[in-house]
């Protein structure tokens, strides 16, 4: 066989040897490690921004309300109430057991589910109602809207607060938002005393006049502190749903209705909410006004300053930056 021709221009070898593989990885990586921060700040101030304009809508609607009815919406009667259907229409202020929440629901465009959209008994609309999702009262940075289980069983019923003795559970649109302390200091009052067979008068509702402190220096709403390994799952303060009321027996039950005289901190994993403001947002959460206007508030607030954003007539104005 002829020996092959020498060829003095050979053709360059294809491919990479095993080092400089390695180090084109080793680079894809540095890239990667200082890029990824960068996209996940980016996504999660999208996510702060679209919280922020729902706190900005569920404002909005308090102050349509309180134009109709010339009442701030109540905080309901009982944790474990269904919502209050007469004669196939909700009950209003006096009339609804449900907490604000539902109340402010026709102001967000949500008036179908308000009004029962699934027809039926009353008992049928309320359920349906408790088990809708509100696609704004969940905060982007926690989780998306859904219902969840639940193992609260609704047992008062009713504008008369009937009694309920049979066993309903279904699953419960929950929320992340919670209106600001309870009767006496904040903007809710609740409409009954007394239990759910027995109990007197419809207490004084809340109006814009009440908040001798200043609209604007007044906290209304914020987003509440959860356990974020829970979530979907049964947790105290995430159970009942956003048709809750408020629970006067009890400080760490409430689904609607957080303290300000309690200081805010992040979401935890272990535990419960613990009856405080909060979020799975970097550095505090955000909260609406009674002014309609929202403000980002720092886990290292003062605790006095907190406890007097919280309370509508203490005489104690607070400054905000």
């Amino acid at each position: 066989m002829p020996a092959l021709p020498f060829n003095p221009n050979p053709r360059p070898r294809m491919g990479f040897t095993l080092v400089e593989l390695l180090v084109v990885i080793a680079i894809i990586g540095i890239l990667i490690g200082l890029l990824l921060p960068a996209v996940q700040q980016a996504r999660e101030a999208a996510r702060r921004a679209q919280c922020v304009n729902q706190l900005k809508q569920i404002g909005l609607a308090w102050h349509n309300h309180t134009d109709t009815y010339n009442a701030f919406p109540t905080a309901g009667y009982v944790d474990r109430t269904f919502v209050s259907f007469e004669n196939g229409k909700p009950g209003m202020l006096d009339k609804q057991a449900a907490g604000w929440a539902f109340q402010i629901l026709p102001f967000l465009e949500q008036g179908n589910v308000h009004s029962g959209q699934s027809g039926g008994t009353d008992l049928d609309m309320a359920k349906s109602v408790m088990s809708s999702p509100i696609a704004g009262y969940y905060c982007p940075s926690r989780r998306s809207a859904e219902a969840n289980s639940a193992n609260a069983t609704p047992w008062c019923m009713g504008p008369n607060r009937q009694a309920f003795s049979g066993f309903e559970n279904f699953a419960r649109a929950q929320t992340d938002y919670a209106a600001t302390n309870q009767e006496g200091t904040g903007v809710l009052a609740r409409n009954w005393s007394g239990s759910c067979t027995s109990g007197s008068a419809l207490r004084n509702l809340n109006r814009f006049a009440s908040v001798t402190d200043g609209t604007s220096n007044t906290l209304m709403v914020g987003e509440k502190r959860m356990n974020r390994s829970l979530l979907g799952q049964t947790q105290v303060g995430d159970n009942y749903g956003y048709t809750a009321g408020w629970d006067s027996t009890t400080a760490v039950t409430q689904e609607t209705i957080r303290q300000t005289t309690l200081n805010p901190l992040p979401d935890t994993l272990t535990g419960n909410g613990e009856n405080r403001f909060g979020s799975s947002h970097n550095g505090g959460f955000n909260g609406v006004l009674v002014d309609g206007s929202v403000r980002f508030f720092p886990f290292t607030i003062d605790v006095n300053v907190f406890r007097r954003l919280g309370d509508k007539a203490d005489g104690e104005v607070v400054q905000l930056d």
